[in-house]
């Protein structure tokens, strides 16, 4: 990738060339791989795009729209998510998206690789007929369990056990802990992670307790993560996320649900858990533990409820920016009676 310089940029010469004291080079053209190239190179695309009448939906600035309205009275839409030079472009206009290619290739190599199939390791199926959209990543799954020799392993049935408490005090002394036990829990980790958080919303809460001690693993610990490997290699053919169409009164409706484990951890912290519905499947969802001790479950369960409740704004947000607006309140299901009770009472 190549990308002119806006502003001047300078940087070290490579290997053992060395330059004098307070000398750098200045880097004309910004190649792949250097700290400044993606930053750049993001300028460039987005500017483009808001020159061509698409807008920013997020404060990320990765989701951009545009509309455009018809003599029909329809209108027109492109909504389009950019990952670094990838994106994935939804479209209810052929026509003005064939245009829209037009223009971009003008300024910028690209490859339309038509029917989305494959996006960064996850496999889209699409029903049009049948308003569905799946995702999987099952050749993830195989090759993270063929990589820790799991591929064979005894499936389980749940990512983790009931009441499951990873304690700090299980791992070994630092002194004795082995680098090569660390790194291999650290990549067999760091992969769940990656699928808890594309399509694998079921290992959240597992993933989430051994994340907790990457540092130094104990034999409890590595019992865990081999667990969630073990769960995954009995669901990676059959579980994953499949959104249907609704009816017309529910369509693009949020509903959302939201529960805590008080006092789960070793230090007496709770673990929030949450997850945002729409279209009968998750789109956003998250366990992580709770900043503040609570002193009782209501008290773990409102915290849960209100970080769910920040998340559907934000949510809310975004569908009213795409042009899918809210008609009513977005429903959070909670299970605690007394955490009911104070949401009520608090007239939220």
């Amino acid at each position: 990738m190549l990308a002119p310089c806006k502003e001047p940029v300078y940087m070290n010469p490579p290997g053992r060339y060395k330059l004098p004291p307070s000398k750098a080079l200045k880097c004309i053209k910004l190649l792949y791989g250097l700290k400044q190239s993606a930053f750049c190179w993001y300028e460039m695309i987005s500017g483009w795009l808001v020159d061509h009448g698409f807008e920013k939906l997020d404060s990320d600035g990765v989701t951009f729209k545009k509309e455009k309205k018809n003599k029909n009275s329809t209108t027109s839409k492109i909504l389009l998510i950019i990952h670094v030079d990838d994106a994935i472009v939804a479209t209810n206009d052929d026509d003005m998206y064939q245009r829209f290619l037009q223009e971009l290739s003008t300024e910028f190599e690209l490859s339309a690789s038509g029917k989305l199939i494959w996006f960064l390791g996850c496999k889209v199926e699409q029903d049009l007929m049948k308003g569905m959209v799946r995702l999987t990543q099952e050749k993830y799954c195989n090759d993270v369990l063929t990589r820790f020799q799991m591929a064979d392993a005894n499936v389980v049935h749940t990512p983790c056990e009931s009441n499951q408490n990873l304690q700090a005090a299980d791992s070994p002394p630092l002194d004795k802990r082995d680098p090569n036990v660390v790194r291999d829990y650290q990549q067999a980790v760091g992969s769940c992670m990656f699928l808890t958080v594309f399509t694998r919303g079921d290992c959240a809460f597992a993933v989430n307790q051994c994340a907790r001690f990457m540092a130094n693993p104990g034999p409890t610990h590595i019992t865990a993560i081999r667990r969630v490997l073990r769960y995954l290699a009995g669901t990676r053919h059959t579980v994953g996320i499949t959104y249907r169409r609704t009816d017309a009164d529910t369509a693009n409706q949020l509903y959302a649900t939201a529960d805590a484990d008080h006092a789960g951890a070793d230090d007496q912290r709770s673990v929030s858990g949450w997850a945002a519905m729409l279209a009968g499947a998750m789109i956003s969802w998250a366990s992580k533990r709770q900043p503040v001790t609570a002193i009782s479950s209501t008290e773990s369960e409102f915290y849960s409820e209100s970080l769910c409740r920040l998340d559907c704004v934000y949510l809310r947000r975004m569908m009213d920016m795409m042009g899918y607006k809210q008609s009513g309140a977005t429903p959070i299901a909670q299970d605690n009676k007394t955490c009911i009770f104070l949401v009520k009472g608090s007239g939220m």
